[in-house]
């Protein structure tokens, strides 16, 4: 009895034994400091600070506006019954767009047009008889009076006429309508709009009056729109500011716009005034923002491998009142003509990382040859 106590104690010391020596080989092997990474270079772009002779800019939003543009609405009530254009249709100056009902005022028309033939010949009877002295002058006056009362009764008929008659007053692009043929339209019934087809656009934008000193009437302004800018030029300026705002409406004329380009549209506006100013400028992917402020990755060679090229973060201080040149920003202060820094690719950076320039291999040592420590 007392051996098989005995043997099964130590046949548990055993197990135990071995269960311990097992998971000591697992705690040694989860703890194991993994194997060294190779490090690898980013591929990003590089770029150097160059001076330009600039003016101060700053951005607006302007309105795409029609040089010819028309609300159509009705004249007097009617009943539709012709409409010749549809939607989006380019008419002609003076092409019939939609008729009323005009049959009661032609068969009026067509009495009034008889009552002044009679008076006409009337007329024309009594003032023989008047210079033979048959008919006294206030008879004649009174023909004459019947005569202008029938020519006014013919005028106002036509005039009615044409009022129901709707005709485009110049070649115009048709806007959306829903009327139909038999629909009753009261006076002011509003059908459509009318926007003329010329080759040149107006821009409405709004200007800071600090800006406004410095532009006037036949200056240049650019429309910022994909794939290149167009240039705009200044026509006409308010001749007082906003009350509320302090800004200065302006209107500038686009020649040759493009198709793509409708009244209505928004676009964004670049002015530049004040005089010419030189300023260091680098991309303005160049340019990034931290809690601290912005700054730009700088390239300068590792100290301890000259051959590697790593990046370091540098603050700067952007010229907030030239703001942007194109694709490029300028600096203020916090950086030199004789650095070197990443463009296209710092998103992905970090301090102290090993870069390497993107571009063609040739121009890429030729740039890393430049590279200065700071």
């Amino acid at each position: 009895m007392l051996k098989t106590i005995v043997g099964s104690v130590v046949l548990i010391l055993v197990v135990l034994v071995v269960l311990a020596s097992i998971g000591f080989q697992k705690y040694k092997q989860m703890t194991a400091l993994p194997p060294q990474e190779t490090e690898h270079p980013e591929m990003v772009f590089f770029d150097r600070p160059e001076r330009l002779s600039v003016r101060k800019s700053t951005t607006t939003v302007g309105t795409v506006l029609a040089p010819r543009s028309v609300q159509l609405r009705t004249e007097v009530p009617g009943t539709v019954s012709e409409m010749s254009f549809a939607a989006g249709q380019v008419v002609d100056a003076d092409q019939l767009l939609l008729k009323l009902d005009t049959s009661v005022e032609e068969a009026q028309l067509a009495g009034a047009q008889a009552a002044l033939k009679i008076a006409e010949s009337t007329l024309k009877r009594t003032k023989q008889a008047a210079e033979m002295r048959a008919l006294s002058e206030l008879e004649f006056e009174q023909a004459a009076a019947i005569l202008s009362q029938a020519k006014a009764d013919v005028m106002r008929l036509e005039a009615t006429i044409r009022k129901k008659t709707l005709r485009a007053p110049f070649c115009a692009r048709v806007g959306l309508f829903d009327i139909q043929v038999g629909q009753y339209l009261p006076e002011g019934t509003q059908i459509t709009m009318l926007q003329g087809i010329d080759n040149f656009v107006f821009i409405d934008f709004m200007m800071p009056q600090q800006v406004a000193d410095f532009l006037s009437i036949g200056d240049s302004i650019r429309l910022a729109r994909e794939p290149e800018p167009y240039e705009a030029k200044i026509v006409a300026v308010d001749s007082q500011a906003d009350r509320i705002t302090r800004n200065v409406m302006a209107r500038a004329r686009l020649d040759q716009p493009p198709q793509s380009m409708q009244p209505n549209d928004s676009v964004r506006i670049e002015l530049e005034y004040g005089e010419p100013m030189d300023a260091l400028t680098i991309s303005a992917v160049g340019l990034r923002r931290a809690p601290t402020g912005p700054f730009v990755y700088v390239v300068s060679p590792d100290p301890s491998d000259p051959q590697k090229l790593r990046v370091h973060t540098q603050l700067v201080k952007p010229k907030l009142e030239i703001g942007t040149i194109g694709q490029r920003v300028a600096i203020k202060e916090g950086l030199s003509m004789d650095q070197t820094i990443v463009s296209d690719g710092s998103f992905k950076l970090r301090e102290g990382l090993w870069v390497k320039d993107a571009r063609k291999p040739a121009a890429a040592a030729s740039n890393a040859a430049e590279v200065v420590a700071p």
